[in-house]
């Protein structure tokens, strides 16, 4: 089998073929901007992500929490928690939560009290802040919740993600929305 061959300059030199230095630095340089120019957008992404994470999570724990009321028959209580034991005495819900069946009423977990679900807390640059400091959400065996509305109002640290807002219903159910519940724009507080 003949191999065909390449032919060869006059000169006897076999020719090299790649790219110059010139190229090389001129690629690069490029990649670069083109580096610094995604980066921004890609953390705002990122961060859009987290905070759209962190209202689902809690709105899922919400609805959880209903469907738990109805099928026991029985008071359900979502509490923030740090723990993942008991109930913490403070609105700062970012921290983590629990739900639970409150078979004494009593709004706190006693020992003897089934423990349903536990979640850790937010990503640091995530903030979550509920309407008349609501330390406790009580739903009853209708599903209904105990008490006025309520609103949880998520904000990212960072300012590149939309803040988003959960209103929960006297009927216990929740709905995401990106305006107050009573229809006014999202004020976050400056970090």
């Amino acid at each position: 089998m003949d191999v065909p061959c390449l032919p060869v300059p006059a000169d006897g030199r076999t020719r090299q073929r790649g790219f110059t230095l010139a190229n090389v630095l001129v690629t690069l340089a490029i990649g670069a901007v083109l580096l610094t120019q995604a980066i921004p957008s890609l953390q705002a992404f990122i961060q859009r992500n987290r905070v759209s994470t962190a209202v689902n999570r809690f709105s899922s724990a919400l609805q959880y929490a209903r469907s738990e009321a109805i099928r026991r028959s029985r008071r359900v209580v979502l509490c923030p928690s740090a723990n993942g034991r008991g109930c913490a005495n403070t609105e700062r819900w970012a921290q983590g939560w629990i739900v639970f069946a409150d078979l004494d009423g009593d709004r706190e977990r006693a020992h003897n009290e089934p423990l349903l679900r536990t979640a850790p807390g937010f990503p640091e640059g995530i903030s979550m802040r509920s309407s008349r400091h609501r330390r406790r959400i009580r739903y009853q065996a209708l599903g209904n919740t105990h008490g006025a509305n309520a609103s949880f109002t998520f904000c990212d640290g960072h300012g590149r993600a939309r803040p988003r807002v959960i209103c929960l219903s006297g009927t216990g159910r929740p709905r995401v929305t990106d305006r107050r519940c009573d229809g006014k724009p999202i004020r976050c507080p400056a970090t």
